[in-house]
C-alpha cells in the first residue's frame, strides 16, 4: 500500500466518522464564565490580605514606644495613657489595701 492510498483511506475514515479533531478542540477550549459570589469573595479576601501586609510592613518601619513590655505605636501609647489617667489613685483606698495586707500577714492560720 502506497502512502497516497493510506492517506486516501485516512481521509475517507475522517469524513465517515465526522471531524474528530474539532471535538478535541471544543473539549480543550475554555469558556469565560461570569464570576460567582464565591470567587468575588476570594478576590476581596486576597485584596484585603495584600493591604494588611502593606500596612503591617509600614507599621513595623515606624517609631515604636515600649509600654509595660509591649512595643506600641505613638498613637496607641497616647490612647493607653488616656485610659490609665482617667481615674486618679485614691489615697484612702491605698491605705485601706495596705492595712488589709498587714492584717493578713499578722494572722496565723492554725492547722489541725
Amino acid at each position: 500500500m502506497s502512502f497516497s492510498d493510506h492517506l486516501d483511506n485516512f481521509i475517507k475514515q475522517r469524513e465517515q466518522f465526522g471531524h474528530q479533531p474539532n471535538r478535541m478542540q471544543k473539549r480543550n477550549s475554555y469558556t469565560v464564565v461570569d464570576a460567582t459570589d464565591q470567587s468575588k469573595a476570594r478576590e476581596a479576601m486576597a485584596k484585603e490580605q495584600e493591604h494588611a501586609t502593606l500596612r503591617a510592613e509600614q507599621e513595623t518601619k515606624q517609631y515604636h514606644q515600649r509600654i509595660r513590655g509591649r512595643c506600641v505605636l505613638p498613637s496607641e501609647a497616647q490612647a493607653q495613657q488616656r485610659q490609665n489617667d482617667t481615674r486618679p489613685a485614691d489615697p484612702a483606698r491605698i491605705a485601706y489595701i495596705q492595712q488589709l495586707k498587714k492584717d493578713l500577714k499578722l494572722k496565723k492560720y492554725s492547722t489541725e
